[in-house]
C-alpha cells in the first residue's frame, strides 16, 4: 500500500483534511477498505460523522466518485448520528440489498432520527415497486413495515416520514391513512398527508390540496403548492399566482415550480411577468428552470396536436 494513502488514513482524524485527497476513499479495494476500517474504528463519534458528511458532499459534486462502501459498513456504526448520515449518504443507490438494510433500520434502531431517515429513504424503492420491479418479497416487507410505522411507530416524526414515502405506493391501505392525517390537528402531519397526495398524482385530492393553499401555517402552504403542481391542478392556478406574493420565501418559489409545472396561458403570463421583476438569484435560477419547463411542456403539447396523417403539419 502506497505511503500517501497511508497518510491519508493519518490525517482522518483532521477535520480540516484536503477534501482532494478524500477522494482517493473512493471504490476502495479489498485491502484498503481493510485498513480503512482499522483506522475508522479509532475516530472519535463526532469525527466519523462529519468525515461522512464530507464524503457525501464529494460524491454529490463528483459524480465518478464512489464511497458506497464506506457508507454501507457505518450503517451498522454504534454513534446514531453516523447511521443516519450513512442512510442520507446513500439515498442514489437502488440495490435492493439496500432496500434491506434500511428496513431492518426503520423496524429495530432505538434511534427516531435513524428510523425515520429509513422510512424516508425507503421512498424511493417504493416508487421502483411502482414504475419499475421489484422482487415481490421485499416489496411485501417495504410495504408492510412503513405502514406499521406510520400508524404505531412512537415518534410522530418517523411516521409522517414514512406516511410520505407511501404517498407513492398503490396499496389499497394508504389512502384512508393519507385521510386521517389530513384530518389531525397537527401541522406537520396535515403537510406529511399533502406530501403523499403529491406523490400519489392522484388528481381525486385536489380539493383537498386546495383548501390548504392559503393555510396559516407556511409548512402546509408549500406541501399544498407542491401538491398542486405534481397534481398538475389547473384549478389552482389563480391561488399559485396569489401566493407569487406569499411572505414566505419556500412557498413563494415552490408557487413559481408549480406554475411551471401546470402551464396554460395564465401560468405563463404570471411567470413571464415575474421575470421582469427584481429577483434574488435563488429566485431568478428556479423563475427560469419553471419557464423552461413551462415552454417544454407547451412544445410537447403542439406536438400532440399535429395530424401526423398530414405531412403539412409535420412540415408547419
Amino acid at each position: 500500500m502506497e505511503e500517501s494513502f497511508v497518510d491519508l488514513l493519518h490525517s482522518l482524524t483532521n477535520e480540516k483534511v484536503d477534501k482532494v485527497r478524500l477522494t482517493a476513499l473512493s471504490d476502495l479495494d479489498q485491502g484498503r477498505f481493510g485498513s480503512f476500517v482499522g483506522t475508522w474504528e479509532h475516530l472519535p463519534p463526532d469525527r466519523r460523522q462529519a468525515l461522512l458528511e464530507q464524503l457525501g458532499l464529494l460524491a454529490d459534486a463528483q459524480v465518478e466518485l464512489n464511497f458506497e462502501s464506506i457508507n454501507r459498513f457505518a450503517l451498522d456504526d454504534s454513534e446514531p448520528t453516523v447511521r443516519q448520515q450513512a442512510i442520507e449518504n446513500l439515498w442514489e443507490s437502488e440495490d435492493p440489498g439496500l432496500a434491506r438494510s434500511f428496513l431492518h433500520l426503520l423496524n429495530d434502531d432505538p434511534s427516531n432520527a435513524v428510523r425515520g431517515t429509513a422510512g424516508k429513504a425507503l421512498r424511493a424503492f417504493v416508487f421502483i415497486a411502482e414504475t419499475r420491479k421489484l422482487e415481490p418479497g421485499i416489496r411485501r416487507e417495504m410495504e408492510e413495515a412503513l405502514l406499521l410505522a406510520a400508524r404505531v411507530d412512537s415518534s410522530g416524526e418517523v411516521r409522517d416520514l414514512c406516511l410520505r414515502s407511501l404517498g407513492y405506493s398503490s396499496r389499497p391501505e394508504v389512502p384512508e391513512l393519507i385521510k386521517e392525517a389530513y384530518a389531525a390537528q397537527s401541522e406537520s402531519r396535515i403537510a406529511a398527508a399533502l406530501c403523499a397526495m403529491a406523490r400519489s398524482a392522484n388528481p381525486d385530492w385536489g380539493e383537498s390540496v386546495i383548501a390548504r393553499l392559503h393555510d396559516g401555517f407556511p409548512i402546509i402552504r408549500l406541501e399544498a403548492v407542491r401538491a398542486a403542481g405534481d397534481i398538475e391542478l389547473r384549478e389552482s392556478v389563480s391561488d399559485l399566482i396569489d401566493l407569487l406574493e406569499d411572505i414566505d420565501d419556500p412557498v413563494r418559489r415552490a408557487a413559481m415550480w408549480s406554475l411551471g409545472q401546470i402551464g396554460g396561458p395564465k401560468a405563463s403570463d404570471a411567470l413571464n411577468s415575474l421575470a421582469e421583476k427584481d429577483l434574488d438569484e435563488n429566485e431568478q435560477e428556479i423563475l427560469n428552470d419553471a419557464i423552461d419547463n413551462l415552454v417544454f411542456l407547451e412544445g410537447a403539447l403542439d406536438l400532440s396536436n399535429l395530424d401526423q396523417d398530414n405531412p403539412q403539419d409535420l412540415l408547419a
